[in-house]
């Protein structure tokens, strides 16, 4: 895959239609030609413990468009093949759409799932750890755009690594979606806010699996219910994580 377009959302608050900041990294046969970001006003406006992560305020957003008002300025992006690093973009995305009512459908590939299927032995597939990997330069992690060249430079290091064979990861079953979801968060042996949003937002998308694991799924939305994480409760994810993936076998 050669011509995409990656993406980064930062969100304003525990809300995935909350977007404050998209980034994107435009490629075009095998090379970035193009980025940017946009600020965004988020529905439900800013939470405190997100904007310690990303910088980003009221203040920085309050005269800024919403994503329906800004959506008619860059509706060509999402008419690309689009590349993110997560499943938590494009649930960011989905709800987006719902909640401006876009009718956005979008071909979407994740970077991090393709390098667990390309590179199981690395110690994690977190956009840091893989960029140190390929030699990528330094980045500013959590700033939107430079999350998106970064991502977009991996997919081509990954395309580079493997020419010749099948870039694209088979939809797997719910089941093995979710013990892949599960195995990457705790990859690094910590769970943190994001990761607990994008395993509790998976859950509510997927109910048949949700109802599987009750515990799991109630014990997330408590703990995010004040919308914070702190260590603690992260640990306490981390333990029924590695429990269920040991019952998965």
């Amino acid at each position: 895959m050669r011509d995409f377009i990656a993406i980064d959302f930062e969100t304003g608050n525990p809300q995935r239609v909350s977007a404050c900041s998209l980034g994107f990294a435009q490629v075009v046969n095998g090379r970035v030609t193009d980025s940017s970001s946009h600020l965004i006003k988020p529905v439900g406006g800013h939470a405190e413990f997100q904007s310690k992560i990303h910088g980003i305020k009221d203040e920085h957003t309050y005269d800024k468009p919403d994503f329906g008002e800004l959506f008619p300025m860059i509706s060509k992006i999402f008419q690309s093949t689009l590349v993110a690093h997560s499943l938590f973009d494009k649930q960011v995305l989905s709800a987006l759409s719902d909640h401006f009512r876009l009718g956005l459908k979008f071909e979407y590939f994740d970077t991090s799932a393709l390098a667990k299927h390309r590179l199981p032995d690395l110690k994690n597939h977190k956009l840091g750890t893989l960029a140190k990997h390929f030699g990528l330069p330094k980045f500013k992690h959590h700033d939107a755009r430079e999350d998106a060249i970064t991502c977009a430079n991996i997919c081509l290091k990954l395309h580079d690594a493997y020419s010749g064979a099948e870039n694209i990861v088979p939809a797997p079953e719910e089941v093995h979606e979710f013990k892949g979801l599960a195995c990457g968060i705790l990859a690094d042996n910590e769970v943190n806010y994001k990761e607990a949003y994008e395993l509790l937002y998976w859950l509510q998308d997927h109910s048949k699996t949700a109802s599987k694991f009750p515990q799991l799924y109630s014990t997330a939305q408590q703990m995010l219910e004040d919308d914070k994480l702190d260590h603690i409760e992260g640990e306490h994810l981390k333990r029924m994580l590695s429990s269920i993936v040991k019952e998965l076998g």
